[in-house]
């Protein structure tokens, strides 16, 4: 009687390699390389985890020190740099350093790869943006069809037509003569509102919500409001030069960069309008991230956040609402009790301003660091010093004087939703579902999470307003609602994230939805769509490459089929976007080289 070979026993939780493990993919923990590594011609990749010496904890820490010794270097003058570069670099560390490794939950992040948290680092580029599960919820929203609907063998292919010889994306911005200006004396009012009219119509791509009023009056010396502190003005004139996409204006990026680092550094040394501080540091952050210089980027993203944290702006409490009503208030000009001081808000105006300004950090810092596998600086813990109390956006609506109708969209049977507010709610979902998914503890306290998450997704959904996509009203571009196509997609993302560990029928309707989206953009509305969207598209095209592993080990044709078709069709998204954004470029790369080591893996 023949010997029937027993089944290997399953292998213990934690004992796979990190290649398996990272791929989702079964190991048989066989070292020094496991049959699953041969088999697919990846033996180099192939390591082990060593549980007696580190723990991945303990290898993220390493990690992490690694960046605060690049920070210190960063912070000391190079040679032969100008005396104000010299003294920019150290502009986003004046708050102290960063704070003791010991104190940092490191909860969030303990399924992350550590070598994709701390990526080589360079001035010209800077580190990959790793993955963050980042799409979808299956809302089922109605989709209309667009008169821009793409062709599904060749959606965005023609870039080269598009953007001619140049390289440059075509701009409908007047051009700045360069004979007009001296860089070495004060951009003329003319050309100020040249770059900041280019910013006000990307605005919503920096999360900036704050009263433009101050900004728009250069000559009018009769206005109340503080003229905005230097370090903003220089960060939105950097975002416009970007923004215009024009030779010319790129010419100038290296100049508004060099002055919006000084003027920090100026602003911090005064302790002079902090609140514009921490505003130019955020857009200074995404002006960062979105050309692939992530160390950078983070450091004045984290800054961003501490100074908020000092400033008081994360507890902002209802009774600064009333008594911004109320604007004789005897108090208002007294200082406030925070650990940086600061005088309390004036008027209605400068209280929207603070709310906002901190919901834009909250934005930059819990979207961005997820989206690079970095902690997150801002607290939302237990204690009370930490605990976020500063009312959503939407509460500036109530003040006296703010416009009902700006960022308002509404529908038939339902209260009108504030676009900024539903953002934040977005980021804050992106945030902690992602650290869900990279929780690998399944105990009774992770479930209880994850379902509270899952009811808090529903609930948020339950307020989205249907993207109805092409828009006849539009006369130009974009010519869909490019903010609540974001919100959408992020909520998709959310929704994936709580479900990756498994290919689902629901992970799969979020992907499906996402692409829908993508089906409804005209190449014209790509300039002003979210960075962010770059690493939410990057997730759903790692679903389908995830979807062709298993199609490999259990034949299903029609699935691999459809999902090579709709990572086609996303590399080319990711590489249209990349034409305004080189980040999207740097993700579309990244998905095309696990492409090709999957087909090669499987020859």
């Amino acid at each position: 009687m023949p010997i029937r070979k027993t089944a290997a026993p399953p292998l213990q939780r934690g004992l796979a390699c990190l290649s398996c493990r990272k791929r989702k993919l079964k190991c048989d923990g066989k070292k020094p390389v496991c049959s699953s590594c041969i088999k697919m011609k990846r033996a180099d990749e192939c390591e082990y985890e060593d549980r007696r010496q580190k723990s991945r904890t303990q290898k993220l820490k390493e990690k992490l020190k690694k960046l605060e010794d690049r920070i210190k270097e960063l912070e000391g003058p190079a040679e032969g740099t100008s005396s104000d570069v010299a003294e920019s670099s150290s502009s986003p560390f004046l708050l102290g350093p960063m704070p003791d490794l010991d104190s940092v939950d490191f909860s969030a992040l303990s399924d992350i790869d550590p070598t994709t948290v701390m990526p080589t680092w360079s001035n010209s580029s800077g580190s990959p943006s790793s993955s963050s599960g980042s799409l979808s919820v299956p809302v089922s929203r109605a989709v209309t069809s667009s008169p821009f609907n793409q062709s599904m063998e060749n959606p965005f292919d023609s870039l080269s037509s598009v953007f001619g010889m140049s390289g440059y994306p075509p701009s409908s911005y007047p051009e700045i003569p360069s004979s007009s200006w001296d860089p070495s004396t004060p951009l003329p009012d003319e050309q100020k509102r040249v770059l900041l009219d280019i910013f006000l119509a990307h605005r919503h791509q920096c999360w900036f919500d704050s009263d433009v009023s101050r900004f728009q009056a250069f000559s009018d010396s009769q206005s109340s409001r503080p003229e905005p502190h230097p370090a903003l003005l220089n960060a939105i004139f950097l975002l416009g030069c970007f923004f215009a996409r024009n030779p010319f204006y790129s010419d100038l990026e290296a100049h508004f960069l060099s002055k919006t680092l000084h003027e920090i550094t100026v602003a911090l040394d005064s302790s002079d309008r902090l609140v514009d501080v921490v505003q130019a540091s955020c857009l200074l952050a995404l002006y960062l991230y979105t050309n692939c210089r992530t160390l950078e980027a983070y450091c004045h993203s984290f800054s961003a956040a501490r100074l908020a944290v000092g400033l008081g702006l994360h507890q902002i409490q209802p009774k600064d609402l009333d008594q911004s009503r109320a604007s004789s208030s005897a108090s208002s000009s007294k200082p406030s009790n925070t650990p940086i001081a600061i005088e309390k808000p004036k008027n209605h105006v400068e209280l929207r301003d603070r709310i906002s300004a901190f919901w834009q950090v909250f934005m930059v810092d819990r979207c961005w660091s997820v989206a690079n596998g970095l902690p997150v600086a801002l607290p939302d813990g237990e204690h009370h010093q930490g605990r976020i109390k500063t009312p959503w956006p939407e509460a500036c609506l109530g003040i006296p004087g703010m416009r009902l109708d700006v960022g308002l969209t509404g529908e038939s049977g339902k209260s009108p939703v504030h676009l900024p507010s539903l953002k934040a709610k977005a980021a804050a979902l992106y945030e902690r579902t992602f650290r869900l998914a990279s929780d690998a503890r399944q105990t009774d306290a992770f479930w209880t999470e994850h379902n509270s998450a899952c009811m808090a997704l529903q609930r948020f959904n339950e307020t989205l307003p249907h993207f109805v996509g092409y828009e006849a009203f539009r006369t130009q571009a974009p010519f869909v609602d490019v903010e609540l196509l974001s919100i959408h997609t992020i909520a998709n993302v959310c929704a994936i994230n709580l479900r990756r560990s498994s290919l689902e029928m629901e992970t799969i309707q979020s992907a499906n939805y996402i692409m829908s989206l993508i089906r409804q953009l005209n190449q014209a509305d790509f300039e002003f769509l979210d960075p962010l969207l770059s690493a939410c598209w990057s997730c759903v095209a790692k679903l389908y490459i995830q979807i062709l592993v298993n199609s490999a080990f259990n034949p299903n044709p029609d699935a691999a089929l459809v999902a090579e078709q709709e990572l086609d069709l996303l590399v080319s998204v990711m590489k249209t976007l990349g034409m305004y954004f080189p980040l999207a470029n740097q993700h579309a790369t990244k998905i095309e080289e696990e492409r090709s080591m999957l087909a090669s893996s499987f020859m």
